[in-house]
């Protein structure tokens, strides 16, 4: 789908700036408690959160605050009397709501929460929490380095990493990730000096882009064909979030690794079909899933999050060639199996690209309470540290500023946003100490006008006692 994406609404600020905000990492932990604690003060005028300047917003304080579950709960209908108006707002178009309590699971307010909506990148909530369901936080992807039948032959042979640096050091984006200085030089350690490099088509197959998605957004920087292997997924400038993608990716990495080996670029192709290889001469591997999910939701990025839910796919059958519909029946089926209920989920991607996704506000808070119920393991509790913190990284650096100011440094949440679509889904600590999920999912409006509202409602969350 082409038109406003959620990238698309978070340019003008650079990397080097992002990487020196201060970042509040806040767990929340009671006996098996873990949440991430949330949000704001607001002041009482809705107008304020749509038409007034943006105020400064402090520096966010790191600090770790102790859940109690304990705490008095907000009563539902005290806090329906305060949220009712902003949901009703003009600005919020269509929207519909779930808030839970983390610890009993009961609901605190809700707005038709089982409506299917446009969930936009919310959608990689689902991806995050079925990868770290079904695989180990430490699994890394390998790109495999083979010889040929003809002795000359370089066969690359990839696992499913997009995030192969090409410089000497991983990038910011993709910390810890393999780099074709390494496999440059798994090459040369074997004693090789390949004269045509060969790139495999690895385990995906299908079409490279998903149902919906626009070649436009290529350019724009939002998504790249989805290949096995490509380089600091897809971008032609490793240092620039927002640098448009390359339209061939694999053949791309192919090329860049014969400039580090000498070889002529000519001299490189990227085959239709599995490449026979006589000797494996290494390989090299990606960070581990923990770190590979929280780039993927702290800077919203697309093509990781493909990968990610193929190789989810790739881990329930090894046999069969992952796609776009193999990847989110992966999703889908892992998060049934876990328990959750998927009924009306429809999944076209597992980014969140697509028009056609439908997922439902109370979807994305039973996802969530998977992280922050008494009962959520050490690897479900890792989603929440892995989610943006308002003020501080990824898609809510610039929000929560203004009337929700005060939740800088307090929200984790998951942001989402395509043309006429806007959604927030996190966790929040009220002041009284009492942690939720919550899951806002607004369309029909224009979502810069729509997210001061919805950032409004979650910091109401934080401020309110509502007894």
């Amino acid at each position: 789908m082409s038109g406003v994406t959620e990238r698309g609404m978070w340019r003008g600020r650079g990397l080097a700036w992002r990487a020196g905000i201060v970042l509040v990492v806040v767990l929340l932990l009671v006996g098996g408690l873990v949440a991430a604690a949330l949000v704001t003060d607001v002041d009482d005028d809705l107008r304020a959160a749509v038409d007034s300047p943006s105020e400064a917003v402090a520096d966010p304080s790191p600090g770790l605050v102790a859940a109690d579950d304990s705490a008095p709960a907000p009563d539902p209908a005290a806090l329906g009397r305060i949220l009712g108006p902003l949901a009703d707002s003009p600005a919020v178009g269509d929207l519909t709501a779930s808030v839970v309590d983390d610890a009993t699971g009961e609901v605190m307010w809700e707005r038709r929460p089982r409506d299917p909506k446009v969930p936009a990148s919310t959608t990689k909530l689902l991806t995050a929490a079925a990868a770290l369901t079904r695989l180990p936080g430490d699994a890394r992807v390998d790109t495999v380095l083979a010889r040929g039948v003809e002795p000359d032959t370089l066969v690359v042979v990839p696992g499913g990493d997009p995030t192969m640096s090409r410089g000497a050091e991983p990038g910011a984006l993709f910390p810890g990730a393999a780099t074709l200085a390494q496999a440059a030089g798994v090459v040369r350690a074997a004693g090789m000096t390949p004269a045509r490099i060969v790139v495999d088509p690895g385990p995906y197959t299908g079409p490279r882009l998903g149902p919906g998605w626009s070649p436009a957004e290529i350019p724009a920087g939002n998504i790249a064909p989805v290949e096995a292997w490509m380089l600091d997924a897809g971008r032609l400038d490793p240092a620039d979030e927002y640098s448009p993608r390359s339209t061939d990716p694999a053949l791309a990495a192919g090329r860049a690794l014969a400039g580090e080996l000498g070889v002529d670029p000519e001299r490189v192709e990227v085959s239709t079909g599995s490449v026979e290889t006589t000797e494996e001469l290494g390989r090299v591997s990606s960070a581990e899933l923990i770190e590979r999910v929280r780039s993927m939701l702290v800077y919203s990025d697309n093509v990781l999050a493909e990968a990610i839910c193929r190789e989810v796919a790739l881990d329930r059958d090894p046999e069969r060639p992952a796609d776009f519909a193999t990847g989110t029946a992966a999703v889908l089926d892992t998060l049934t199996e876990r328990g959750l209920d998927m009924s009306g989920v429809r999944l076209d991607d597992c980014s969140g690209m697509s028009a056609g996704n439908r997922i439902s506000a109370a979807v994305l808070t039973d996802v969530l309470r998977t992280a922050s119920a008494p009962d959520a393991t050490r690897e479900m509790r890792d989603l929440l540290d892995t989610l943006p913190v308002a003020g501080g990284s990824g898609t809510l650096i610039d929000r929560f500023s203004g009337p929700s100011a005060a939740g800088a440094g307090w929200v984790r949440a998951k942001t989402g946003t395509l043309a006429g679509a806007s959604a927030l889904a996190g966790s929040v600590t009220s002041a009284d100490g009492r942690t939720m999920s919550f899951a806002l999912l607004a369309s029909g409006t224009d979502p810069a006008v729509a997210r001061p509202v919805l950032d409004r409602i979650a910091a109401e969350l934080r401020a309110c006692g509502c007894r």
